[in-house]
């Protein structure tokens, strides 16, 4: 819970309260699960402060300093962020920030123009998790993903072929031969297999977008905004936004073709519901009656949740500017110490090379 004393401190006013964080420079605020709905905490200082699990909807912290903060589980649903400073603050995947106003979203956190920082998702996922900062990682589920989608997109064009061409048969090879299909079987049997490759393909977009969230430097940034896949590339600019929303929704949606070979359109049109039904029922697939509406539900679902996902990847993966700097900054006083270290046993070998002098 919240620090009483400094909860009644920061509503007695901000300037009061600034005034107390610059007495108390070492002391770090503790206002975990503080009810601030509707506070205005415009310029508050907040460096470092614990507000894990605070209520901040629709708070106003325009340019307030929120450098270093613990944002974990708070609620900052319509808050206002106008010029906040938040280098080096931390959210996980409980923290809310829907409508916030003066940030833009990205996929891992949010992030603020104003003053070029950004609140990442914490890299220390629970105890029972999996997950972590991995491009690699990210990268090789969106690798299998695509992969088994541009089979599925493949069965729905040869379906397609069928539409246009109407060839009387098609051969399928397989190991030993081939196999001959007509129309209507291959479309049973295309719409069984893109079930079962969607399925694979959701879950491993699923881990690419999860793993997504723990990414917090640019070079992960840029591996995965610009891995060449529609599903996933990202796009800045309105004009290829929308481009990519219309070509995505084509690319996902492509199993509803093979809905054309399972209904009497002529009848459809016509409104004769009964020659509709009828031509169904006697589809000449063992069972088809009963699993195709199964089947073609789950393919549905399974279309429609790879387009939310594919939505999300729409978002930039944002980074730190100034923790790009430190961690820079670490790196180049690494590299220094391993320099020196180098030096130093060169010069022991050097050492203990010398010719002893003869006595």
């Amino acid at each position: 819970m919240a620090n009483s004393e400094q909860l009644e401190r920061i509503k007695q006013g901000i300037e009061a309260w600034n005034l107390w964080r610059k007495a108390n420079a070492g002391l770090r605020p503790d206002l975990r699960n503080a009810a601030l709905t509707n506070a205005d905490l415009q310029g508050a200082d907040l460096s470092d402060a614990n507000l894990n699990g605070a209520t901040l909807v629709r708070a106003n912290l325009t340019g307030a300093d929120l450098s270093g903060a613990d944002l974990r589980g708070a609620n900052l649903t319509g808050a206002r962020l106008d010029g906040v400073d938040l280098s080096r603050s931390t959210i996980d995947i409980g923290t809310r920030y829907e409508g916030v106003v003066g940030c833009d979203i990205g996929v891992n956190g949010f992030y603020s123009t104003v003053t070029d920082s950004a609140a990442l998702m914490r890299l220390d996922p629970p105890g029972n998790s999996m997950q972590g900062s991995s491009a690699e990682a990210v990268i090789e589920s969106l690798r299998h993903a695509r992969k088994l989608h541009t089979f599925s997109v493949m069965l729905g064009g040869i379906a397609l072929l069928f539409i246009v061409i109407k060839p009387k048969t098609i051969s399928l090879p397989y190991l030993s031969g081939s196999f001959k299909f007509d129309d209507l079987s291959y479309a049973f049997l295309a719409t069984i297999l893109s079930t079962a490759l969607l399925s694979q393909v959701a879950s491993f977009i699923d881990s690419a977008i999860e793993g997504a969230h723990y990414l917090n430097d640019r070079r992960s940034a840029m591996l995965v905004g610009h891995f060449p896949w529609v599903l996933s590339k990202y796009e800045s600019e309105p004009t290829n936004r929308r481009r990519s929303r219309i070509m995505r929704m084509f690319l996902v949606y492509h199993p509803v073709v093979y809905l054309y070979f399972f209904v009497k359109w002529d009848a459809f049109f016509t409104g004769d519901w009964e020659g509709v039904v009828a031509h169904y029922r006697e589809l000449p697939i063992v069972l088809g009656e009963y699993l195709l509406p199964v089947f073609y539900v789950i393919l549905i679902m399974l279309c429609r949740h790879i387009f939310k996902e594919s939505e999300g990847f729409q978002k930039p993966i944002l980074f730190d500017s100034e923790t790009e700097r430190l961690r820079r900054s670490d790196m180049e006083r690494l590299a220094e110490a391993v320099e020196k270290q180098s030096a130093r046993i060169g010069e022991l070998i050097t050492l203990t090379r010398a010719p002893k002098p003869q006595e």
